[in-house]
């Protein structure tokens, strides 16, 4: 069973002898490996799909580890877990759009939870928004590679505050592309980065052939551009500080 550096990023972010809920959890890999390297003591693993259960189900026969009928759970995000269950709640694989109205139907549930493991597949930039301002602290992220992609992964705790005024607006590229991400291998920023300079300055040369008056449009991307210059700047640092 060949499993994608993904996987084991998301597994490497829980702590031994944490619980977690693997929420969308189709072929169940996450919980098994935490599971058959003896970092979490319990599972349970939830889809909205009875065809994805099935699959977890299998992944967990071939591994020979037994588990309780109860820890395979068919329901929508988080309503066939119960507030507290477990320590962690893991869900990758989703649009970050997805994942925020998932933490929202039950925002007291949500909030029962001790650590959030979110791997958005878009729209990171509107999770990290969503978990500011609904009150959530982002401990630690991660850049891992998948395919021609590259992935995210943070790690979020309840804060004190249940609600957060915005630091600023819900497309502001800084919320996709946060200075925090300075700590990440410079390389994986890069090519993460380094596709959206090249897009704004394709826009910036398409802009420049209008006619109309686009001058506040250049102006805020040439502003990006020079925000995403600066964070690669500063990764470029820390990781020569770090040789």
């Amino acid at each position: 069973m060949r499993l994608s550096k993904r996987i084991y990023a998301i597994c490497d972010a829980v702590k031994s002898g944490e619980t977690i809920a693997d929420v969308g959890t189709d072929h169940g890999y996450v919980p098994m490996l935490l599971i058959r390297n003896n970092v979490s003591p319990y599972a349970i693993m939830a889809d909205i799909s009875d065809g994805s259960l099935s699959k977890a189900r299998q992944t967990f026969e071939q591994c020979c580890i037994e588990t309780e009928p109860n820890q395979f759970r068919l329901g929508d995000g988080l309503e066939c877990i119960n507030n507290g269950e477990v320590d962690d709640i893991i869900i990758g694989g989703l649009g970050g759009l997805t994942i925020s109205e998932i933490l929202d139907a039950d925002e007291a549930k949500t909030r029962s939870f001790r650590k959030l493991i979110l791997q958005p597949r878009k729209h990171s930039g509107n999770l990290r928004h969503y978990l500011y301002t609904h009150g959530y602290d982002i401990v630690s992220e991660t850049l891992v590679p998948e395919g021609k992609f590259v992935c995210e992964i943070f790690c979020a705790v309840p804060a004190e505050e249940p609600r957060r005024e915005e630091l600023y607006p819900v497309d502001d590229i800084r919320w996709k592309y946060p200075m925090t991400l300075a700590d990440a291998d410079i390389e994986l920023l890069n090519k993460r980065v380094g596709w959206k300079i090249d897009s704004i300055e394709e826009e910036i040369n398409n802009l420049n052939k209008s006619k109309r008056n686009v001058s506040a449009e250049i102006e805020q991307l040439e502003a990006d551009r020079i925000y995403l210059r600066s964070l690669l700047d500063k990764c470029q640092e820390n990781s020569s500080g770090m040789k």
